[in-house]
């Protein structure tokens, strides 16, 4: 799975980012200014658009969580995974009675107001994995079986002390340590934001992998066409 990085609260960015052939798309509220409304209307487009919606969170807030999905958001990315108390906290949010979670049942749009199955097979829960207590703890984290386990590689190289440098082999033994962990390479899931040719090939067997940044792209772009 291909998916473009969404951070400016827009739903023409939504829309733009869904015309250029990838899966989807991922909000990120961690380190952008979205507001509820914003938020439901990106979903809104995003998934109208037969494309794949993921929002990163920043905490498993059980307000916020079931509003994104009840949405209609394909999944959750929560950022920061590092104890199990935070995964019980995850699972007991995403997750219907039945399903061993605790999330209240309504006719919203997820079910198409109740005219679709009301307890779907979703969401996808995505563990962000972004310090080195997150790495010590994997074994904890990855026993509460989260479909994905996503490197954020901003943060963890910060964490270990080498903040960008994704060639350091202090970053790349952490990489090796989570994989060492997580057998499955399609459980595996990483956001590239930047170098996005240089780094791709190490990850192509990866589950989800994100591209870009909406916000490097456009400047980027502009700089690229204006030669600054």
């Amino acid at each position: 799975m291909r998916l473009a990085w969404q951070q400016i609260p827009s739903t023409v960015i939504s829309e733009l980012l869904c015309h250029i052939g990838l899966d989807g798309v991922v909000i990120d509220t961690e380190h952008s200014f979205f507001n509820n409304e914003t938020l439901y209307n990106c979903i809104q487009l995003i998934t109208s658009m037969n494309k794949v919606c993921f929002v990163r969170l920043t905490e498993p807030s059980k307000t916020l969580t079931r509003a994104c999905l009840d949405a209609g958001a394909d999944g959750i990315i929560f950022s920061t995974v590092e104890t199990e108390e935070q995964c019980q906290k995850i699972h007991e949010i995403c997750k219907f009675p039945s399903q061993g979670g605790k999330r209240g049942l309504g006719l919203v749009r997820q079910n198409k107001w109740g005219m679709d199955k009301l307890i779907s097979d979703r969401p996808f829960m995505v563990a962000q994995i972004e310090t080195i207590n997150g790495i010590n703890n994997l074994d904890k984290i990855a026993s509460f079986g989260f479909d994905h386990y996503m490197i954020g590689p901003y943060d963890l190289s910060a964490s270990l002390g080498i903040p960008a440098e994704f060639d350091n082999p202090k970053f790349l033994e952490a990489i090796a340590k989570v994989k060492e962990t997580i057998t499955d390479n399609s459980q595996m899931a990483v956001h590239i934001p930047t170098d996005v040719d240089k780094h791709i090939d190490k990850y192509c067997d990866y589950g989800i992998i994100a591209v870009g940044m909406d916000t490097t792209i456009l400047i980027e772009g502009y700089k690229e066409i204006t030669n600054a």
